[in-house]
């Protein structure tokens, strides 16, 4: 993952504060945070802002080298942040209270960007946001996000050490978004991944998870970006609605096509392994539902019945 209790910041005893490094950390973290930094050079006009990613990259003083020059990635993360929080939006505007769970969090800063963003009537429906991921992923965003009243940090590791996600929950109607984490999985380790989080919401939850056509992570690995980092993609699925056959108690809901936003002249380059694929969507945020298990039933009906 790019990712018990939350621990507060260790003092440093009245000594100058440890800058932050990425010492034991992934790089790939640094595309997706330097593309909702980067947003209005990579994608001009788009109706997006990320004052919080160009912070942090300053402050961990980025080399853009190390990212690759290639700009198609990052403008799709910027899309799939998009889509995101249009999502997210939606499933808010349910006069229910949700605990939100960024698996793989990485840096991202979605839970202030959202805050800013939401229309306070579902700003109110976020009870929490529990972030996680790999110990020393939590350790670098305790430095330069953290924590809060309303904003968890949890250690966890895909797919299924999630012992401190599950005491992080409680009756709340978890969302799980999982973003940009599943490709480096193989197959396997998804379905235990899905099945995993279905045994942490026996009541039922929302799921948000990307995708990739096997066709564009082939492609992917033609520009500096994925090259440079030497990154191996292990899991793609080409159509999202097979989700449901991985894991029980999966179902599908929608997918949104990541690349449909871009303008023309930054998908263009797409067209080759669009063929490959055969005209389906290259990359997709799919929206799932965990429902409820046989006990989870139970205990809904014990709460309605008390």
């Amino acid at each position: 993952m790019s990712e018990s209790s939350n621990a507060d910041t260790p003092s440093t005893g009245g000594a100058a504060p440890v800058a932050p490094t990425l010492d034991g950390v992934s790089r790939t973290l640094l595309i997706p945070l330097l593309a909702r930094a980067e947003a209005q050079s990579l994608w001009p006009g788009v109706a997006f802002d990320d004052a919080a990613a160009r912070d942090l990259a300053a402050r961990l003083a980025v080399d853009r080298a190390e990212v690759g020059t290639d700009p198609f990635p990052m403008r799709l993360c910027i899309s799939r942040s998009l889509a995101i929080e249009e999502a997210l939006g939606t499933l808010l505007s349910e006069p229910i209270e949700r605990t939100l769970v960024l698996l793989a969090c990485g840096l991202d800063t979605l839970p202030v960007r959202l805050d800013a963003t939401l229309a306070p009537a579902r700003r109110a429906r976020v009870r929490r946001w529990v972030c996680a991921d790999l110990p020393p992923v939590v350790a670098l965003r305790d430095q330069l996000l953290p924590a809060s009243e309303r904003i968890r940090h949890v250690r966890a590791a895909l797919p299924d050490q999630l012992d401190e996600i599950a005491a992080a929950l409680d009756e709340t109607r978890p969302v799980f978004i999982l973003e940009g984490v599943l490709p480096y999985l193989d197959a396997a380790q998804v379905a235990d991944c899905l099945a995993a989080l279905g045994r942490l919401a026996p009541a039922g939850a929302d799921l948000l998870v990307d995708g990739y056509h096997p066709a564009l992570l082939a492609f992917s690995r033609l520009g500096n970006t994925f090259r440079r980092m030497r990154t191996r993609f292990r899991f793609g699925i080409a159509d999202p609605r097979d989700y449901a056959g991985m894991a029980p108690r999966i179902h599908f809901h929608a997918q949104q096509n990541l690349l449909r936003p871009l303008p023309w002249h930054h998908r263009k380059r797409a067209w080759l392994p669009s063929l490959a694929a055969g005209g389906k969507p290259l990359a997709t945020l799919a929206q799932l539902e965990l429902t409820p298990s046989a006990e989870g039933v139970n205990s809904l009906r014990s709460v309605r019945h008390d």
